[in-house]
């Protein structure tokens, strides 16, 4: 599978689940609001119980996007790190990738 192709199915699953979430989201001040009328301690204590969850997963999912870049960030570090301590082992491996793509794109020009 190609960088390409997982960025594209990463950013996919990454709208799914944020309509999702926000269809949660909709659905529970829809169920908040229609249940507005009714009266007693339980079901107030209810609303706000769910009125505070709500506010904290609010709260959660503002914070993915950094989370995310963190992670992307030191996995860039640990890469390049890994790379400097090992710069013949990459340079090898850069060398070889090389070599196979040319000879695969000099096997497929023949045909």
């Amino acid at each position: 599978m190609n960088r390409k192709h997982q960025r594209a199915e990463m950013a996919l699953h990454r709208e799914r689940v944020s309509d999702s979430f926000e269809e949660l989201l909709a659905g529970t001040e829809d169920l908040l609001r229609s249940t507005a009328s009714y009266t007693g301690s339980e079901i107030e204590a209810a609303r706000a119980r769910l009125r505070r969850q709500m506010a904290e997963a609010r709260e959660s999912a503002a914070e993915w996007p950094g989370v995310a870049r963190e992670r992307a960030r030191r996995a860039s570090l640990y890469a390049d790190e890994y790379v400097h301590e090992h710069a013949w082992k990459s340079v090898g491996v850069a060398a070889l990738v090389g070599a196979l793509l040319g000879c695969f794109l000099m096997s497929g020009g023949r045909r």
